[in-house]
């Protein structure tokens, strides 16, 4: 999550509008570099996209997919074993390795799933394991919500005991050795899903009728929770991290109209250390906000997946926005050097990959 730092005019920010009016104002189109071959048939939404300079990695439910990074041309794919499915994805990559969590969603009386780490310039298994379910909270036959990998561990929640509250855990992700678990500060709450694994993020819900959903951050030594605002009906489904400023996206409500992509959309930084609101950015180009840290920055995919915007993490300054030819509902993002890859979350678009250029 945590990236160098690097100056603004590797963005090359647009020159400032010549009106006052939006309308006018026509942000920088990224080149498109390749998109993957059209898949004729429907292989099910996207759970993770990885981007190195070995690899363009898109992860399904039945198969991990790698393109060569400058051309787009098919390097490699792996297969889950048996009929296992995988339902989590390692949300970074570490010394050129992507993890993924799968089980056999048949078994349903299984004690153990299996974490897999794939090279990603060759697609060879470097480890495998298996991991007791029980430590990792609930995993569905296609899902486990209650899960994050990332930064070289797994971050997890399971329900305490009678009336006390959950507890989040980390382990190591390769030996799944625990490294500190740590209860929430009560036991509000019957929803769980484990945003991210550095720090540990999650988003909680009541089933309350008037109650709203809250998202906390874990740490060994302590945490906080903000409450979601009025007007808005769950916090976006990624978070990112720049340093000690972490951003979420707030799903707004359902707009009166049909016009979804009008909806007024919300992105929030906090303090990771103490939860203190630090800045808010809004955007009018539709609801979709997926942030993504990168190079010192955080890149914000909105319009549906149609733009990406890169905001200064000390201020929520905008730096660069650059218009993504195509369409990608609710879109993933993943950035390596000057490259965006982008792949939709709507499963009649989710057929092939597309990867930008920035500078």
């Amino acid at each position: 999550m945590h990236q160098d730092r690097a100056p603004e005019s590797v963005w090359a920010a647009p020159e400032p509008p010549k009106r006052r009016l939006r309308l006018f104002r026509r942000d920088p189109e990224a080149p498109t570099l390749w998109q993957s071959e059209f898949e004729q048939q429907d292989q099910g939404e996207p759970l993770g996209l990885w981007a190195t300079d070995e690899a363009v990695a898109l992860v399904r439910f039945d198969r991990v997919t790698a393109y060569a990074p400058a051309t787009g041309e098919p390097r490699w794919t792996w297969q889950p074993p048996g009929r296992d499915v995988i339902v989590r994805v390692a949300e970074d990559t570490r010394d050129g390795l992507g993890v993924v969590l799968h089980h056999d969603d048949g078994q349903h009386g299984a004690t153990h799933v299996r974490l897999t780490a794939l090279d990603l310039g060759s697609g060879a298994v470097a480890w495998s394991r298996e991991q007791p379910k029980d430590r990792l909270g609930y995993i569905g036959a296609d899902h486990a919500r209650e899960v994050a990998i990332g930064g070289g561990r797994i971050a997890t929640v399971t329900g305490g005991k009678a009336d006390a509250p959950p507890v989040v855990r980390c382990l190591d992700a390769r030996t799944g050795a625990q490294q500190w678990e740590r209860p929430l500060p009560d036991d509000w709450g019957d929803s769980f899903s484990v945003l991210a694994a550095e720090p540990p993020v999650l988003s909680v819900r009541n089933s309350g009728r008037r109650s709203r959903p809250r998202l906390y951050v874990v740490r060994e030594d302590g945490e906080w929770y903000v409450e979601l605002p009025d007007g808005y009906k769950d916090f976006g489904p990624a978070v990112a991290v720049v340093g000690d400023t972490l951003a979420v996206g707030l799903e707004p409500e359902d707009p009166a109209g049909d016009d979804e992509k009008s909806a007024d959309t919300v992105l929030r930084a906090y303090s990771v250390a103490t939860g203190e609101q630090l800045w808010e950015w809004r955007t009018d180009h539709g609801r979709t906000l997926h942030p993504l840290a990168h190079r010192g920055y955080f890149m914000v995919g909105n319009g549906y997946g149609s733009r990406a915007t890169v905001l200064d993490p000390a201020d929520g300054r905008t730096v660069a926005e650059r218009r993504l030819p195509g369409f990608s509902y609710r879109a993933r993002y993943a950035a390596w050097d000057d490259r965006l890859a982008v792949v939709c979350h709507a499963v009649s678009e989710t057929r092939r990959v597309r990867v930008f250029r920035w500078k």
